[in-house]
């Protein structure tokens, strides 16, 4: 069976000959990826080209915040620091003065350092509403010339923000839930606006494309602990107001498209909030991860979604970074056991190595995964 047949049983409900198993994120055949240009990965990627079932994530070129390139002058300025990092500056003027963001790359990883988010005070906001817009329809020719070399060796995932992951993305790390508590009101504006522009793409994407997964995220913003307990007492009220609210009519938007495959990803609050996301007609969670101190998070999360959605998880990174290859072991067993019995599970960690160079230990953790994946996942289980 192959990698694509594996995992497209999965989601269909079926029963395959093995449990996929993937690092998820890393597409292992191609060349140009972070990943592949660093030579501490050769082994790990070595191994999951022999292995694992893969998933080639694609975002589509939206224009700035989803307008046609055209409506937009947006100036971009680099600076190299190091041989090894730069910074670069994002400038777009307003009717009420500039917008700027300022962010640090390395080519040792995959994350950027904000110096300057574009929204650091409340002024900000109002230039940002001032912003035109023009729908845009991405060019899809690279998707589909990606999804013919990938073959049988898996499927695509394309990649889609929600408002609230656009809007969060706009503030300094933590900064969200101070303008949310601060000017509520400014913030409801800026989800409508990126709401009335998703809705054009999302539109567009529901028809573009077919049997494809479309990956949506965002609302750990709208989650504890990135909205303190502490101050957004009422957690349901609010991720209703941010998430719910805009994020169930854009998933209705691609279930009346084309047949797709809606994959919600959502790190945190899972169990609380859980019966608010279920409203949503998504065909897929993850990651849905168990720890060494809550080993049992699959299973429960199994029951309270039943048998009809996909759950995608297995093991957070950070076990992956700290644990024993025999403490791995067993914790792949036991993620499969509570997830995989009936079907409609995937074996992924909660995330992958994002900086070079990996370790020998947690190079060998993840190779472990892989083969444990493998060896544990042939059905029938347990």
């Amino acid at each position: 069976m192959t990698s694509k047949e594996r995992i497209n049983i999965v989601l269909k409900g079926g029963i395959p000959d093995r449990v996929p198993v993937s690092l998820y994120k890393i597409n292992p055949f191609d060349k140009e990826n972070f990943w592949s240009k660093h030579k501490s990965f050769e082994n790990l990627l070595q191994k999951a080209r022999e292995l694992q079932d893969t998933f080639q994530f694609y975002r589509p070129k939206t224009g700035f915040f989803f307008s046609s390139p055209g409506s937009i002058d947006l100036k971009v300025e680099e600076y190299e620091d190091t041989p090894l990092s730069k910074t670069i500056k994002l400038t777009v003027e307003t009717e009420l003065g500039p917008l700027i963001r300022i962010a640090r790359t390395s080519s040792t990883s995959v994350h950027q350092w904000v110096q300057k988010p574009w929204i650091e005070r409340e002024k900000d906001i109002h230039k940002f509403l001032t912003l035109p817009y023009i729908p845009y329809q991405p060019d899809l020719s690279d998707f589909y010339t990606i999804e013919k070399n990938l073959g049988d060796k898996g499927v695509m995932v394309i990649l889609l923000p929600d408002p609230v992951g656009v809007v969060g993305f706009l503030f300094a790390p933590g900064d969200f839930s101070k303008f949310a508590l601060d000017h509520y009101k400014l913030v409801m504006q800026l989800l409508e606006k990126i709401y009335e522009r998703l809705i054009d793409l999302y539109k567009f994407i529901s028809f573009s494309v077919s049997n494809t997964i479309i990956r949506i995220r965002g609302a750990e913003y709208a989650t504890p602990p990135s909205l303190p307990i502490e101050y957004f007492h009422d957690i349901k009220k609010y991720f209703s107001e941010f998430v719910l609210r805009f994020d169930k009519p854009l998933i209705e938007i691609l279930k009346r498209g084309n047949f797709n495959y809606v994959c919600y990803h959502w790190h945190d609050g899972i169990e609380e909030l859980l019966p608010l996301v279920l409203k949503m007609p998504i065909d897929i969670i993850e990651p849905i991860c168990n720890s060494f101190e809550i080993p049992n998070r699959i299973l429960k999360i199994r029951k309270m979604v039943g048998d009809n959605i996909t759950i995608m998880g297995g093991i957070i990174s950070e076990d992956l970074q700290f644990r024993t290859r025999y403490e791995i072991k067993n914790m792949v067993k036991d993620c499969i056991i509570q997830g995989a019995r009936k079907g409609r599970f995937i074996l992924i960690p909660s995330d992958i190595p994002e900086s070079a160079p990996i370790s020998p230990e947690e190079e060998e953790n993840y190779i472990e995964f892989l083969e444990s994946g493998v060896a544990f996942g042939r059905y029938p289980i347990g």
